[in-house]
């Protein structure tokens, strides 16, 4: 996602181990790790539809969310962080123009990480090679 017009001011990444509870008597119930239970990544920014736009790529993720798209994400360094898929997203519009769009846009997306759907071929040069008939 672009900086401009569609800035995201605040990121947070959370994660999370998953486990299985096991009932016992007479305790509190002991968990068994069985993996890793994926990141969440919340952004946060505002827009100013009117001075620079944003609303093309809010409708854009919104869309992204309501199809289920799962896409790469990569931070601002260059580091992959895997893939994702929009879990929700919230938009709030303040200080409304005639239109009934906001001056001002609040927007909140949650994405929650999937599986790495690479694919692994012993083949996969010879594959990439035939696919671009250079081979």
């Amino acid at each position: 996602m672009d900086t401009f017009p569609f800035n995201a001011d605040k990121v947070s990444i959370s994660g999370k181990a998953d486990k299985a509870k096991k009932a016992v008597i007479g305790g509190i119930k002991p968990g068994e790790f069985t993996g890793d239970g994926g990141k969440t990544i919340s952004l946060s920014g505002q827009l100013l539809p009117t001075r620079i736009g944003g609303l093309t790529e809010l409708d854009i993720a919104d869309t992204m969310r309501k199809t289920g798209e799962v896409f790469p994400v990569m931070r601002g360094d260059g580091k992959r962080l895997g893939n994702y898929s929009i879990k929700s997203s919230k938009e709030t519009h303040k200080e409304l123009e005639r239109d009934g769009i906001g001056f001002v846009v609040n927007y909140h997306l949650v994405l929650d990480q999937e599986p790495d759907e690479t694919p692994h071929s012993p083949d996969l040069v010879n594959d990439l090679l035939s696919v671009f008939e250079l081979f």
